[in-house]
Parts: C-alpha cells; sequence; structure tokens
C-alpha cells in the first residue's frame, strides 16, 4: 500500500510544535509497520506567520499536478491540506485534524486574526470534502462537528503518541538538586490561546506566600512584547525568568527536572503534547480545564476554571504546600502517560484507512 503524506506547515518541532510532533511519530510509525510513505512536506519558513500562510495556500493551489499524488492508494493530508484536490479524480482522502482554525479565531488578533480566519475556510472545506476525518481528542471533534458541519459519524477519534524527544532521557540522566525557592515551569509557543497571561496575573497572588517563588517560561511568539509588557505592569519581573526557545537538550531537560510544578493555562487545545511530556516525567500539572485537557490529562493534575488567575494560583499554590500531592499527582501522570502510545495512534489510523478502502457494498435487490 502506498500512502502519501502532505503536510504544509513545519515538520521541525521548534517551528511546527505539537503538529510536527504528531508528524515525526506518525511517519515513524506507519513505516515500521511496513507501509510505503510518499511525503509531501514543503516546510515553509513560519517565522513570518502571515507569510507562511500564503505560501500554504498557493501550495496547495498546485498540488493537484504533483505527480507523487498519482499512484497513491490513500492521501493523509494535515488541517486543510489537500482542500484543492478534485474529489472525483483523487484518491480516497483522510483529513488529520490539528489546528482547527475555526476554533482558534476568537483566541487571536488582528492582523492574524483574519489569517486564520481564511485558513478557517479551506480547514472547512477541506474536512467536508474529505472521505475521513481524524482527530486527536473528543473536544476536537465535537468543535469540527460544530463549526465545520462535519456529521459526527465522519470524524474518527484516534488519541495521539510520540516518539521520546531527545531531550527527555536526560531528564533522569542526572539527578535532581534540592532548590532553595519553588519553581513552576511552563513550556509552550507565545499564542493568545495558550493564555500564559494569566499565569503572570497569578504570580502576584502566589507572591504573598511564596515570596521567593520563580516562574520559568520556555518559549517565544507572536505574544512576546504583550506578555513582558503585562510582566513590567504588574511588577513581577523579580519572579518571572524567560528563558525563549531552548535549543540545547541538556539544558532544557535541566528546566524540566528542577520544576516543581509545570502550568499550562492554554484554553484551546486539540490534544496538547505538552502535557504528555510532563506526564511522563511525573511532573506535577496544573492546567485549564479547558478543550483536550480533561482527555489528556485527566486525574493526573489539577483542572482549574480557564481564564481565571485566582484558579490557577490556588491550583499552583496547593500543589507547592503539599508534598504527598504532588508524589501523587507524578504517580498518575506516568501511569497515565503509557496510555498514549505510537502503537495505538498507528492502530486507529491502520483502521481509518481500511475504512475509507473498503468498497461500498452492492446491494442485490
Amino acid at each position: 500500500m502506498r500512502i502519501v503524506v502532505i503536510t504544509s506547515w513545519a515538520t521541525d518541532v521548534i517551528s511546527g510544535s505539537g503538529t510536527a510532533v504528531f508528524f515525526n511519530a506518525f511517519l515513524a510509525g506507519l513505516r515500521q509497520r511496513g507501509y510505503t510513505v510518499e511525503v509531501i512536506a514543503p516546510n515553509f519558513d513560519t517565522s513570518d506567520y502571515i507569510e507562511a500562510t500564503l505560501k500554504r495556500f498557493q501550495f496547495n493551489t498546485e498540488l493537484r499536478t504533483d505527480p507523487r499524488l498519482r499512484n497513491a492508494d490513500v492521501i493523509i493530508g494535515f488541517d486543510y491540506d489537500g482542500y484543492g484536490l478534485d474529489p472525483a479524480q483523487r484518491p480516497p482522502l483522510i483529513a488529520s485534524a490539528h489546528a482547527i482554525f475555526g476554533d482558534l479565531c476568537r483566541w487571536e488578533r488582528e492582523p492574524i486574526r483574519t489569517v486564520v480566519y481564511a485558513q478557517a475556510f479551506f480547514d472547512r472545506l477541506n474536512m467536508q470534502q474529505a472521505d475521513l476525518v481524524t482527530a486527536g481528542s473528543q473536544y476536537a471533534k465535537e468543535r469540527i462537528v460544530a463549526l465545520y458541519g462535519v456529521p459526527a459519524e465522519k470524524v474518527q477519534v484516534i488519541p495521539h503518541g510520540m516518539l521520546t524527544p531527545n531531550w527527555l532521557p536526560l531528564v533522569d540522566a542526572e539527578p535532581r538538586q534540592a532548590n532553595d525557592h519553588p519553581i513552576v515551569l511552563a513550556v509552550g509557543k507565545f499564542y493568545p490561546r495558550k493564555r500564559v497571561d494569566v499565569l503572570l496575573r497569578a504570580v502576584p497572588l502566589l507572591v504573598e506566600e511564596f515570596p521567593d517563588l520563580e516562574v520559568r517560561i520556555v518559549g517565544n511568539g507572536l505574544e512576546w512584547d504583550v506578555l513582558h509588557a503585562l510582566a513590567d505592569e504588574l511588577k513581577i519581573n523579580a519572579h518571572v525568568t524567560w528563558l525563549s526557545h531552548i535549543a540545547d537538550d541538556a539544558a532544557f531537560a535541566r528546566e524540566w527536572r528542577q520544576a516543581d510544578v509545570f502550568c499550562h493555562p492554554s484554553c484551546q487545545e486539540s490534544f496538547g503534547y505538552v502535557y504528555l511530556e510532563a506526564m511522563t516525567l511525573g511532573k506535577p500539572i496544573v492546567a485549564a480545564n479547558a478543550s483536550a485537557a480533561p482527555e489528556v490529562v485527566g486525574e493526573a493534575g489539577l483542572l482549574v476554571e480557564p481564564e481565571n488567575p485566582a484558579a490557577l494560583a490556588e491550583g499552583i499554590r496547593r500543589l507547592l504546600r503539599d508534598e504527598s500531592l504532588r508524589a501523587e499527582c507524578s504517580r498518575r501522570g506516568r501511569a497515565r502517560a503509557a496510555q498514549f502510545s505510537v502503537a495505538r495512534m498507528i492502530d486507529g489510523y491502520e483502521a481509518a484507512i481500511q475504512r475509507v478502502l473498503a468498497p461500498v457494498p452492492v446491494v442485490v435487490r
């Protein structure tokens, strides 16, 4: 069987974030099962989001002439990739949903918001035309059905798995040193929907009890200037360490090793690989009770009211106060992380592929 995988989003984890984590695990998993996989991935520079999006649109308008599609048994396109292919002429298409742009619009600011709306249009078109849509969570499925009008029976939920990143084994390769002050770690792209601002607003509430608290933030992105301005306004710079992107695996591992609590206040995740990373490492999690977090984190962390700094602060406060609670969250997290395997994910996609390739039964009258 010959599978063609199409993604116009970046496939390196630094630029492509969670979608790239999925892509690499997905590709490796399919090939390990013996499938012949052709990849069409132009890997545009995503540093200018608007320019990259325009290139993605152009790529899709030219895709139907790509000779690599001719002998495919099935096509798997990420998000809106594949919308320009003629359903009457192409092989069966599975739309693998990740960003769900229609769900992102409410969080974005102009001019990015207009670009996201444009992507949502093609997202909807692709998923309506696809033979099957796959999503990493029930939350993602429900949003696709509600926002894009795709029939629920056409959307198959397949929980994600991930390859072990190079940095992750380094976390436990060295002993953890005792911290002389509490450390909260946050990791992620600075998109509005990630709600790093809510974490910053929780800091003044926490320093009342933990005057030497340090929040260490790994990441960068569109909201960099906005978030730094907010930290200045809140007068919390003494408690926030901005680490930007950390390219060195050992240094990144050290951040995870030393963290007492991991916090991710995001209000929109179609899956959320960072939850899985934290659980794999046994890090106690405080997250917003929103989007896919309840499905992925479950009882492995504390889920609090979204977009509420006081609720987020209380969740962090509970974990910092209670060593036994941190230990219990750690135990639950490690156990829960094992459920999200690449093998299980590929099992789901094999079933999806067979579903779109199954011949339509002939009804004899």
